[in-house]
């Protein structure tokens, strides 16, 4: 049954198989340094490399993969948190100066072999690997993705790399932050117009994205999650431009006075002490203080870090603030804030499924959260919001991948386990509601993803 839902969409590349290949050429590049080519050591990763492509390629004429920002991705696959194979490659990239590498129809064994052993070379660099592969005759193995860029999609494949680049901004801000430096706001600005343009292009575009949850980095992940959802949130309710770059740049900065925080209460896996949650509640007026002073920025995205917390009857903190005057912009970031933490694992919180975050906030509504805002984040987000593992009448599992506008019940959705209970690797996109007013199925019931033992961020950005 995998097989058939790969045939039904043949341009889809699960995230196994992403992460395989990326395994697999990096072990291939570690062995053909020590080992001749008839090596087992060497044969053994080139061969399956070898197979696993052929059968990519049968699908789509070529693949791509590389490192933005730091981050590896092959095609829409993003690899926020990588094992160490992945992240080996990766920084083997970053230092040769690759950013991307084309495979196309036809690659062979030797081709992966010539390739292999120019990246172990310490001389191979970005300005001459290109000359050294038609050199080596290699064809099927070429330097960048021009054709891919030309035609790609920006609501399948930009977006990953708007994701990307958000998390390497924020993370450089904490770092300036480290070192006593008040940020720059220009890195922060290119980013915020990017994920602005693409939200007010269609308010869903982001939200699968917010499904990506790197526990070991939490606090910008959780920033960057923030941001998507916010951001999301203005253009659903049609804002003006400005507003949402205010509002896509407090998401994402709300947290960065956590830079300031000791790291023993930081990563505290218990509850805090008294004293120690004091010191934590500190990071908001510090993340305002510093926003205040970075370049690009104005008292209503310093006033929005500085309020994320003081909650909507102002029983929050800080709570010198509570009678301070916090508009529409602070409210907003806060439930972006609060149902990024409900759906992420944490040592001291287990992860609401998103409909239960969703329902969840509704109770929060009226104390500590505005409930006219509530109100158009739950009709966003619809019924059964992105991220949401659900069951079938066909008897199908499938993973909520985008709303649909117009039936709250009836969203576009990813089947992962089909009726006879068949893992479908790669899934199979369908849309419950079709053009023609027919229904391909409807939802009984929702499903606990660690029950089924599905990661849903490789279904729903994949």
């Amino acid at each position: 049954m995998s097989d058939n839902g790969q045939r039904q969409n043949p341009a889809i590349i699960s995230q196994q198989e992403a992460q395989r290949a990326a395994m697999l050429l990096n072990t291939s590049v570690k062995s053909v340094a020590f080992y001749p080519p008839a090596h087992q050591a060497v044969r053994q990763p080139l061969e399956e490399l070898a197979a696993l492509l052929a059968d990519i390629l049968q699908r789509k004429s070529e693949t791509y993969f590389g490192v933005v920002e730091g981050v590896f991705f092959l095609e829409d696959h993003i690899f926020v948190t990588p094992n160490t194979a992945v992240a080996e490659l990766a920084n083997r990239f970053m230092q040769k100066g690759l950013d991307a590498i084309t495979i196309t129809q036809g690659v062979n064994f030797d081709e992966l072999f010539q390739f292999s052993s120019l990246l172990a070379r310490r001389d191979t660099t970005v300005e001459n690997l290109a000359e050294r592969l038609r050199d080596k005759g290699i064809t099927g193995i070429r330097v960048g993705i021009e054709s891919f860029e030309a035609g790609r999609d920006d609501r399948e494949s930009g977006a990953v790399k708007v994701y990307a680049d958000a998390l390497h901004a924020v993370r450089d801000v904490a770092k300036d932050i480290e070192k006593g430096r008040i940020p720059g706001g220009r890195q922060i600005g290119i980013i915020v117009d990017n994920m602005v343009s693409m939200a007010m292009k269609d308010h869903t575009t982001l939200l699968g994205l917010s499904m990506i949850k790197d526990y070991d980095n939490y606090t910008f992940n959780h920033s960057v999650n923030v941001g998507v959802l916010a951001v999301s949130l203005g253009a659903y309710m049609g804002m003006e431009k400005e507003m949402l770059r205010n509002i896509n740049t407090a998401a994402l900065l709300h947290d960065i006075g956590k830079t300031r925080i000791e790291k023993n209460i930081l990563n505290k896996p218990g509850r805090l002490s008294a004293v120690e949650f004091e010191a934590m509640k500190m990071h908001a007026e510090t993340g305002s203080e510093i926003v205040s002073k970075m370049e690009g920025t104005n008292r209503q995205i310093s006033d929005a870090v500085l309020g994320h917390h003081i909650r909507f009857n102002r029983k929050g903190y800080p709570e010198w603030a509570r009678l301070r005057d916090f508009g529409l912009m602070t409210e907003m970031v806060a439930i972006a804030d609060c149902y990024d933490a409900m759906t992420t694992l944490r040592p001291y919180n287990v992860p609401c499924t998103p409909k239960l975050a969703v329902d969840t906030l509704a109770n929060l509504a009226g104390t500590h959260l505005n409930s006219d805002l509530v109100g158009k984040f739950v009709d966003m987000m619809g019924k059964y919001p992105v991220g949401t593992l659900v069951r079938l009448d066909t008897n199908e599992i499938a993973v909520v991948v985008k709303p649909n506008p117009l039936d709250s019940e009836a969203p576009e959705v990813k089947v992962v386990i089909d009726g006879e209970g068949g893992k479908l690797d790669a899934g199979r996109q369908e849309k419950l509601q079709r053009e023609d007013g027919s229904r391909y199925a409807r939802i009984v019931s929702t499903v606990d993803p660690m029950l089924k033992n599905i990661d849903i961020a490789a279904y729903v950005i994949g």
